[in-house]
This record gives structure tokens, sequence and C-alpha cells, in this order.
């Protein structure tokens, strides 16, 4: 008679499966002995499933290429280890490489952490989680370069222009309150600010863009693929959904930044979600 395993020791064991039969070792025995671990129960088939589309979707970041790599061995404890220590070397290196220009930059943050700056003009810069900013004043302009990351700016009001420079348009205003994200995102939550040349309105839901400086992600009616996304920025390692039908699932809430995996335990209560947690990821099925 079989004997139910745990569903979290399930996982591991699919995921170990995963491992083997990717690592150019299988053999056609051993994919024989996959089919007949799938076909144990209802349980062990949906655990199959959900690995199967994990492994897909660490197939498209470069974990999956350390995965490869790693030499694997007949032991399921040798393959758990792999995976483990696969994931710690893939999170330091490709992190630290992420996080150059924070090293380099006048002022950073490091992952879960912000700091609020006050710059010589006066103006208030609030620096979210891994971001990193360079200062540059001069006698006609007040620059300042978002490298990497978020911020909020209290631009003080100054003759000369104060200008944010991002991987998008310049951002540029004056007595303004607004928020910039590397990629170009800007929220305006007072006074006047443009981008290329176009004045911007004030953004009708700007505290709750900008909730993050005082601890809080509030979220109405937000795809989980997004909520995930903004999570994954305030803690070490990843974040995927197993399934990509749930990233439409519409999530509210407002959640404290001093525990973000508190939000991954609402989503399991308040939406019937599972969370599995492995080194350095979180898999949401």
């Amino acid at each position: 008679m079989h004997v139910p395993q745990p569903i979290s020791d399930l996982s591991d064991d699919a995921l170990d499966w995963q491992v083997l039969l990717h690592s150019g070792n299988a053999s056609a025995s051993d994919r024989a002995r996959y089919q007949r671990w799938c076909q144990l129960s209802p349980a062990h088939a949906e655990a199959a499933g959900e690995a199967e589309a994990l492994w897909q979707d660490l197939g498209h970041t470069p974990t999956a290429q350390v995965f490869e790599a790693v030499p694997v061995r007949r032991s399921r404890r040798h393959w758990a280890t792999g995976i483990a220590a696969s994931l710690v070397l893939l999170a330091a290196g490709y992190s630290g490489w992420q996080q150059m220009p924070v090293w380099l930059a006048d002022y950073q943050t490091g992952i879960g952490e912000q700091q609020s700056i006050s710059l010589a003009d006066g103006s208030r810069v609030v620096l979210n989680s891994g971001s990193a900013l360079n200062v540059a004043f001069s006698a006609s302009e007040r620059r300042v370069t978002l490298q990497a990351g978020e911020a909020l700016f209290e631009a003080a009001d100054d003759p000369r222009p104060f200008v944010v420079e991002t991987a998008g348009e310049p951002v540029q205003g004056s007595a303004a309150t607004f928020s910039v994200r590397r990629d170009g995102h800007v929220v305006l939550a007072k006074g006047d600010a443009q981008v290329g040349g176009h004045r911007l309105t004030i953004a009708a839901d700007a505290s709750a863009q900008t909730a993050w400086q005082r601890g809080k992600l509030i979220f109405n009616g937000k795809p989980l693929g997004q909520v995930l996304a903004e999570l994954e920025r305030y803690q070490h390692g990843r974040i995927l959904l197993s399934d990509r039908k749930l990233s439409a699932l519409e999530v509210s809430g407002v959640f404290d930044l001093n525990e973000p995996q508190a939000l991954l335990r609402t989503l399991e209560q308040r939406y019937g979600l599972k969370v599995t947690y492995l080194p350095w990821l979180a898999v949401v099925h």
C-alpha cells in the first residue's frame, strides 16, 4: 500500500526529477521511472506538472544556465544540494553584476533598504530598495542621475532647473514632489514637472503609488503578476508563478514592507494560493 507523502516533499521530489531529466544524463530507464512516479497518485501528477512548469519558467532566466552546468549524481540528496548551491551562486553573481552601478554611486541602498537624503539646495530624496543616485549640481542646473531602482524627489524651489536622468526621457521639476523609476516611469504628486517637454498631471493615485516611502505597498485590483514583480524588488531571490493563468488574478490590500513575506502569507490565506519556498526562490501556485 502506498503511503501518501507530504505535499512539500512531493514538490521537492518533483524538482529533483526535473534536475535529473534535464541533466543530459537521464537514461530511458530513468524516464520510465519518472512516468511511474507521476502515476502513483493525483498529488504526484500535480506536483510533476507544477515542477515542469517551473522548469520552463526558469529556462527564460540565467538560473537555468547554472542548473544545466551543475554535475548531477544519482543520489537525490546530491540533486537537492545542487539546486541550492546553484541558486546561491546565481543570486550572488547575477545580483552582484546588477548591483555594480549601486556600489559606484554617490548614494545607494541595498535590497529591502530605504534612505532619506538632504541635498545641498534643500531638496529631499528618498531612495527606495536597491536604488542608486549620482548628484551633479552646477551654477546652471541641479542634475541627478538615477542609476538604479526608484526615488521620490521633493525638489526645492530654486531658479536652477531640477533634472532627473533615467533610462528614459529626463524629468524636470521645480518646487515639485514626484517619484521616478530607472525605467522612466514618473508619478507626479505635487507641483509641476515635465518629461521630454511634456507637462505631467498630478496622479490621482499618487499617494498609493508612493506609499513605499511610508513602508507600505498598496494594491487595488492589481494583477497578481504585477504584485509579485513589485514584491520581488524588496527581497532577495526570485518569486515565480507556476501557472501563468494566475498572473491575471486581481489582488487588493495594504501590505507592510517590514514583513515582505507576510504578503505571500496573505495571498495564501485570502486567495487560496500556495507558496513553496526554496533557496533564493519562492514558487506561487
